[in-house]
C-alpha cells in the first residue's frame, strides 16, 4: 500500500490508465515558461559600488565620467543619502469575484493637511484575475527635502476602471509618525464589488463632488472635475493630458489602455488587434508600462492554454449514467494532482452540470492532473479518469457508472472488521483491492484509495467533509454550496443548490411558487435552437396550450352568447356566469402569451427588454386575478343557488340581480388588490446558470409578503372550493329535508336519492368544479416544492389542471341546465340561420 500514514502524499506510480490511451509519449511540457537568456556583461565590483545601491553609467570620453542613477529612497551624487519617504506596502482584494477583462488603475499620492495633492505620486496597473496575491511595494517622497515638520500627510488612493475611466473608488490611510524620517507602511485593501455612490453634504462648488472613503466613513474629500483642483475645487488649472485621458491634478494623468508616458500621448501596439501576440481569440492585456513596454499577458478561452493561447486543453467528454441523473443534474469535480514523494498532492475542486436533456457534460482541463473523481453533491464518489502521467492536450471520453462507484471502506469490511481500531484496519486495506478486482476505489474518513494497476491500493489524504464556502465568503444563497474556479485568483464561481432552489447563486425557490410557469418549464427550454428541436416537455406544453387557445375560444364564445341573452339572465346566476366566461377566455389568451413569451425569451428570440419587462409585471396579475375572479363567481353560482332552494318560492329575482352586479363588481376590484403586492416587486432578473444565459419573470418578496402571497394564494382556491363543497351538501339536505316534511311515506335516503336526481343540474356543476380542483389541492399540500426542474410532469400537469374549471363553464353550467341548454341551441340555431339561407 502505497502511502505514508504521517504525510499521505499521493505517488502516481503504477496508477495505470483509465480510461486506456492510445498514446502516452511525453509531448513538450507548455506550462513552463520561456526561459529567455540576456547575455550581461560582467562589472568591475568595485564599479559597482559606487552607486551603493543606485545604477552607475559611463559615458564615452577619455576619463568615462561616472554618474549614479538613483532609486526613489536614495539620493546625491552617490546614491549616498536617503530620501524621506513613506514606504508603502499594498496588497488589494475584491469584495466579490471579479471576472476578466477589468482593469484597475491606482493613482497613489501624498495630500497635505487642507487635502491638495503633491505633485509625487505612483501609478500602477491591478488585475483581479491575476495579481490577487501580488503585493505592491511603493515609495512616495515627501515634496520638500528636508520634509516641513510643520506640514502632516495622509495618503489618498484612486481607483479607475481602466477600460473606461470611469472612477471607482478611494481610500486614505494616514500616516502614524510624522516626525520619522521614514514610515513604513503595510495594507490591504478592499475594492467594492460596484462603482463608489456614497456621497456626503459638504460643499464642492460648482465643479466638485463630495466622496466618502471606503475604507473611512467620517472622513471626505472632493473629487474635482477635469482642470479644477483644490480642497474645494475651486481653482483651475491648464491641463496637459491628451484628450482621451483623465486629467486628475495638474501633474497626474489617468491614461487609456493603449496608452502611456506622463501626458498620456504615446501609443503601446503590442495588444492592437492587427497584432496580437494571443492566440484562438485570447484576451491581450498589456502589463505595466514602467516595467516592459513590450509585456503582455493573454487570458485564454477555456479550449486553450498556454502562454499564448497556442495549446489545446485537455477536453474530456463524461457521460453520465441514467439512473444516476434522476438523483442530481449538478455534479462536484475533484481533480488530484501528484508530485514526488517529497511533496504533498494538490486538490482542486470545481463543479459542473447537466443541460436538460443530455447525459453528457463537456469539461475543459488546463492545469495538469492525475486523477479526476466525480461527486454527487452529498452522495457517492466516482472515478472518471486516471493517468498515470500526464498528457497535455489529450481527448479523453470516459463514463461513470455505477462499476466505477468508490465505496466507503466499512461497506466493503464485515461485521469483524468494521470494530477494530482505525490503525489496525488500515493495514488490511491491500488487501481489498486484491479480493475483488472489480473494485476502483475505496475512502474513509481521512483517506482516498486507488487500486492500481498491480492491484495495490495506493491511498492519500483527502478531505470529504471538506466545506464548499468560496474560501470563507460564500455567494450563494440559501445554504448552497460555493465552488471557486481557482481559490488564489477567481475569475468565477458556481453554486450547487439544495433542493427547492435553483439559479446561478441559488436565489430563486420553488417553495412558494408551485404553480408559477416559469421555474417549472423554464430550464427545459434550450436556447438558440428551433421549437421542432425542443425537448418533448415544452412540445407537449405547446400543443396543450394550444388545445386550451383553441377550445376556450370556441366554447367561450358559444357561452358568452348564450348568457348575452336576457332570458339567461333571469336571476343573478346569469350575470356571474357571464363575467365568469368572459374572465376565462381573458385567461386563457394572456396564458398563451405568457407561454409564448417564456418559450422565446429562453430562445433568445425576443430579446426586447422593455417589451419582457412590461409583459413580466402585468401578464401575472391579470392571470392570477382572472383565475381568482372566475372561482369565486362559479362559488357565487353555488352560494345563489342554495339560497334559492331555502327560500323557494319566496326568492326574488330582481333582487338577485341586483345583488350579482354588485358582488361580481367587488369580487373584481378585491381579486386585484389582493394581488396588487406581485407587479410591485416583480422584475427581469439575468441568471448565467452554468453556461447558459437566462432571463426571469421573478417576483422576490420579504418573508412576511412571501407568507401574505401563500395566504391569498391558498385564500382564493381553499374558500370556493369549500363554498361549492358546502353548498352541494345544503342543497341536497334541505331540498330531501322538505319533501320528507311534506310526504312520508319515503324515507329520508330515498329522497335524498330523488332529489339527486330532480336537481342533478344544480349539483353536477359545484362535484365537477370540486373534482377538478383536487390536483391542484393535492399537489399544493404534498409536494411542497418542486426539489429538480428535472421532475417537472407532476407540476406541469398541476399547472394547466388549475386552470380547467374555469373553462369548463359550458360542460358544467350549460349542459346539465334544461333552460340554458335551450337558450344555447337557440344560439347556435340563429348563428346557423344565415348560412343556410346563403346555400
Amino acid at each position: 500500500m502505497f502511502f505514508d500514514s504521517k504525510r499521505g502524499f499521493l505517488t502516481p506510480s503504477r496508477l495505470g490508465y483509465f480510461p486506456s490511451t492510445t498514446s502516452t509519449n511525453s509531448t513538450q511540457n507548455f506550462f513552463d515558461k520561456y526561459k529567455h537568456k540576456n547575455n550581461i556583461p560582467k562589472i568591475d565590483i568595485l564599479l559597482g559600488r559606487y552607486c551603493h545601491d543606485g545604477v552607475v553609467t559611463l559615458f564615452k570620453g577619455v576619463n568615462q565620467t561616472k554618474t549614479c542613477l538613483c532609486p526613489p529612497n536614495y539620493f546625491g551624487s552617490r546614491c549616498q543619502w536617503q530620501s524621506q519617504r513613506v514606504s508603502l506596502t499594498l496588497q488589494f482584494r475584491t469584495q466579490n469575484i471579479i471576472p476578466p477583462p477589468v482593469i484597475f488603475q491606482l493613482i497613489i499620492m501624498l495630500i497635505d493637511e487642507q487635502r491638495n495633492i503633491v505633485p509625487n505620486h505612483e501609478q500602477m496597473i491591478y488585475m483581479p484575475a491575476h495579481d490577487c496575491i501580488t503585493k505592491y511595494n511603493i515609495y512616495l517622497l515627501y515634496p520638500h527635502r528636508p520634509k516641513h515638520l510643520s506640514v502632516n500627510y495622509s495618503i489618498r488612493i484612486d481607483l479607475f476602471d481602466k477600460s473606461t475611466l470611469d472612477y471607482w473608488t478611494s481610500w486614505l490611510l494616514p500616516i502614524p509618525f510624522q516626525f520619522l524620517p521614514v514610515n513604513r507602511i503595510s495594507t490591504q485593501l478592499i475594492i467594492p464589488e460596484l462603482r463608489e455612490n456614497k456621497l456626503c453634504m459638504s460643499s464642492c462648488g460648482e465643479h466638485g463632488q463630495c466622496m466618502k472613503y471606503t475604507n473611512m466613513n467620517n472622513s471626505v474629500f472632493c473629487r474635482c472635475d477635469q482642470g479644477y483642483t483644490g480642497s474645494f475645487c475651486n481653482i483651475t488649472h491648464q491641463c496637459q493630458c491628451s484628450n482621451d485621458s483623465f486629467c486628475l491634478a495638474p501633474s497626474i494623468c489617468v491614461c487609456p489602455l493603449k496608452k502611456f508616458g506622463s501626458r498620456c500621448y504615446l501609443k503601446r501596439s503590442i495588444c492592437q488587434s492587427m497584432n496580437n501576440p494571443c492566440q484562438h481569440n485570447g484576451l491581450c492585456i498589456a502589463i505595466d508600462d514602467r516595467i516592459n513596454l513590450h509585456g503582455f499577458i493573454c487570458f485564454c478561452k477555456e479550449t486553450y492554454q498556454g502562454e499564448r493561447c497556442q495549446y489545446k486543453s485537455t477536453q474530456i467528454d463524461i457521460s453520465i449514467d441514467e439512473t444516476i441523473l434522476t438523483i442530481s443534474s449538478s455534479f462536484i469535480l475533484h481533480y488530484i494532482i501528484a508530485f514526488d514523494r517529497s511533496s504533498k498532492h494538490e486538490r482542486i475542486t470545481t463543479q459542473k452540470k447537466i443541460a436538460f436533456g443530455y447525459n453528457t457534460m463537456t469539461i475543459y482541463v488546463q492545469q495538469p492532473f492525475n486523477i479526476l473523481f466525480i461527486q454527487i453533491p452529498d452522495g457517492n464518489y466516482y472515478l472518471a479518469v486516471l493517468r498515470e502521467r500526464y498528457i497535455p492536450s489529450e481527448y479523453i471520453h470516459t463514463q461513470v457508472l455505477s462499476k466505477n462507484r468508490c465505496y466507503p471502506v466499512l461497506h466493503l469490511f464485515n461485521d469483524t472488521f468494521r470494530q477494530y481500531e482505525y490503525l489496525r484496519r488500515v493495514k488490511y486495506y491491500p488487501l481489498l483491492c486484491r479480493q475483488d478486482p472489480q473494485l476502483m476505489c475505496f475512502y474513509d474518513e481521512y483517506f482516498m484509495c486507488i487500486c492500481d494497476s498491480d492491484r495495490f491500493s495506493n491511498c492519500f489524504q483527502f478531505n470529504n467533509t471538506m466545506k464548499y464556502d468560496c474560501s470563507g465568503k460564500n455567494l450563494c444563497y440559501n445554504d448552497g454550496r460555493c465552488f471557486l474556479n481557482n481559490e488564489t485568483c477567481s475569475t468565477t464561481f458556481i453554486c450547487v443548490c439544495n433542493e427547492c432552489y435553483y439559479g446561478g447563486q441559488c436565489q430563486f425557490s420553488t417553495k412558494d411558487f408551485i404553480f408559477s410557469l416559469d421555474p417549472i418549464l423554464g430550464y427545459h427550454i434550450k436556447p438558440s435552437i428551433s421549437v421542432h428541436q425542443q425537448p418533448f416537455i415544452v412540445k407537449f406544453s405547446i400543443i396543450i396550450t394550444t388545445i386550451m387557445l383553441i377550445l376556450e375560444l370556441i366554447m367561450g364564445s358559444l357561452t358568452i352568447a348564450t348568457f348575452q341573452v336576457k332570458k339567461s339572465r333571469e336571476v343573478g346566476c346569469g350575470y356571474y356566469l357571464l363575467v365568469s366566461s368572459i374572465s376565462s377566455m381573458c385567461m386563457i389568451i394572456v396564458l398563451t402569451i405568457k407561454f409564448w413569451q417564456l418559450v422565446l425569451s429562453q430562445m433568445s428570440i425576443i430579446t426586447n427588454r422593455s417589451l419582457l419587462s412590461v409583459n413580466c409585471i402585468s401578464i401575472e396579475i391579470i392571470l392570477k386575478s382572472c383565475l381568482a375572479s372566475s372561482e369565486w363567481l362559479n362559488a357565487c353560482v353555488a352560494v345563489e343557488r342554495m339560497f334559492n332552494i331555502i327560500k323557494g318560492v319566496g326568492f326574488n329575482k330582481n333582487k338577485s340581480k341586483i345583488i350579482a352586479k354588485r358582488v361580481t363588481f367587488v369580487v373584481i376590484i378585491l381579486t386585484i388588490l389582493s394581488h396588487i403586492h406581485d407587479p410591485l416587486h416583480r422584475q427581469l432578473i439575468n441568471d448565467l446558470d452554468g453556461d447558459q444565459q437566462r432571463i426571469w419573470c421573478l417576483s422576490q418578496y420579504s418573508s412576511r409578503l412571501t407568507r401574505y402571497n401563500k395566504f391569498i394564494t391558498l385564500f382564493h382556491f381553499l374558500v370556493p372550493f369549500s363554498i361549492n363543497l358546502i353548498s352541494a351538501f345544503v342543497i341536497i339536505i334541505l331540498a330531501a329535508r322538505s319533501r320528507v316534511k311534506v310526504e312520508s311515506k319515503l324515507s329520508f335516503k330515498e329522497y335524498v336519492r330523488l332529489k339527486l336526481k330532480q336537481h342533478k343540474n344544480i349539483i353536477i356543476a359545484p362535484s365537477i368544479l370540486l373534482i377538478l380542483g383536487l390536483p391542484r389541492l393535492i399537489i399544493s399540500f404534498t409536494s411542497g416544492c418542486m426539489r429538480s426542474p428535472r421532475q417537472s410532469w407532476l407540476y406541469l400537469i398541476g399547472y394547466f389542471a388549475s386552470f380547467i374549471p374555469s373553462m369548463s363553464t359550458f360542460f358544467v353550467f350549460i349542459l346539465p341546465s334544461k333552460n340554458y341548454k335551450r337558450e344555447f341551441d337557440k344560439t347556435v340555431q340563429r348563428w346557423i340561420r344565415p348560412f343556410r339561407r346563403m346555400f
